[in-house]
């Protein structure tokens, strides 16, 4: 297992370091389209988890009238509340707990830890991007920028409860500032690169079910 990890983060340091040739010594070119890449290769999976998410919402927005019903019903007795709600679950094809869902999540996360260690890894102590003067060490401008990437892209998510308040809106922004204020401008470009890439898929996520 340690042979094909560290295989796969090789593949990985190879095509950086060729982007990085390609863009005539360009680092942050390079960790842009890189990141860029393997996000939008893996938009596909992305797309239909999502998916499967906002059905599995929708039939439980339904069901939530019967449900009240049946902890009404049998408050006193835990074990029957228990078999019921499961019983109505089955009925109507819900599923809490989808195993597909994820083995898929779990399928995505070695790619992008083997994508953060290479970017990690090859970020020069001297390489300079547009207005970062060193992509090794962390940029104000580049963090807020950040910033307003995550709370656009909470913005165009298509909202899994009719519930959603600002917080669930703002959190994700302010938990996203504390972590990029700490890393380097390297890796803040990896981050605004997949954030740009997930705007795209929140908002064809959108238009496709409003037009269901």
């Amino acid at each position: 297992m340690t042979e094909l990890w560290t295989s796969f983060v090789g593949l990985l340091a190879i095509i950086f370091t060729l982007l990085v040739q390609f863009y005539g010594g360009s680092v942050g070119l390079a960790i842009i389209t890189l990141s860029s890449s393997v996000r939008v290769a893996l938009m596909p999976l992305s797309l239909r988890m999502a998916r499967r998410a906002h059905a599995q919402q929708a039939i439980l927005s339904k069901l939530q009238p019967e449900i009240e019903r049946i902890k009404a019903k049998f408050k006193s007795k835990p074990d029957r509340l228990a078999q019921e709600t499961f019983t109505l679950y089955r009925r109507h094809g819900y599923k809490p707990l989808s195993g597909g869902s994820f083995i898929a999540v779990l399928a995505q996360l070695p790619i992008f830890a083997g994508l953060y260690s290479v970017i990690k890894n090859g970020i020069g102590l001297g390489s300079r991007f547009l207005w970062i003067a060193n992509l090794a060490k962390p940029d104000i401008i580049l963090t807020f920028l950040i910033g307003l990437l995550t709370l656009i892209t909470s913005l165009v998510a298509p909202p899994l409860s009719h519930q959603t308040g600002n917080l669930a809106l703002i959190l994700p922004t302010i938990i996203t500032l504390f972590f990029v204020w700490q890393i380097s401008s390297g890796l803040g470009l990896y981050w605004a690169a997949s954030s740009l890439v997930g705007i795209v898929q929140n908002v064809i996520l959108r238009r496709e079910l409003r037009r269901q």
